[in-house]
């Protein structure tokens, strides 16, 4: 939508150049509904309209960008707020790709913070595919050693 990435040659090509975007001093940020249900589900349709809205009035990229950030941090944060309320969590993993990005990475760290979650992010290892690859070499070398079923893993 920003024009930032017309075509990407690799995954993620488009969000790093969002990132790379932001406008660090913007604090304002865009509707996201978080939908509760058996399941809870982020709709974005507003979020995108108001992100159209914002570049028809010619508001900068760098600004559309930030509050995209925003957004996405305090969407993540209220999603946890209402699994706090359902299942009685206080801490919080952040890891996967999606967490390279550092922004996205510290705005929703310091929302679950103030919200009072522990928030725990990978140390020795990568939050991407690197992380998962050793996950599942520590799951085949358990096997091999008996240590763990398959129906466990």
């Amino acid at each position: 939508l920003c024009g930032l990435c017309a075509e990407c040659s690799y995954e993620g090509q488009a969000a790093v150049a969002l990132e790379l975007a932001v406008a660090p001093a913007e604090r304002g940020s865009y509707p996201l509904a978080l939908v509760a249900g058996p399941t809870l589900t982020l709709d974005a349709r507003v979020t995108v309209r108001a992100v159209a809205a914002d570049l028809a009035a010619g508001v900068e990229v760098a600004r559309i960008a930030a509050r995209f950030h925003n957004t996405l941090a305090a969407a993540g944060a209220d999603a946890c707020r209402a699994l706090r309320e359902r299942h009685g969590i206080a801490r919080v993993v952040l890891s996967g790709g999606v967490f390279q990005n550092r922004v996205l990475l510290e705005g929703t760290a310091a929302a679950l913070e103030r919200d009072g979650f522990t928030v725990l992010l990978p140390q020795r290892l990568p939050c991407n595919d690197g992380g998962i690859s050793f996950g599942q070499a520590a799951v085949a070398a358990a096997r091999l050693r008996g240590e763990v079923s398959r129906s466990c893993a």
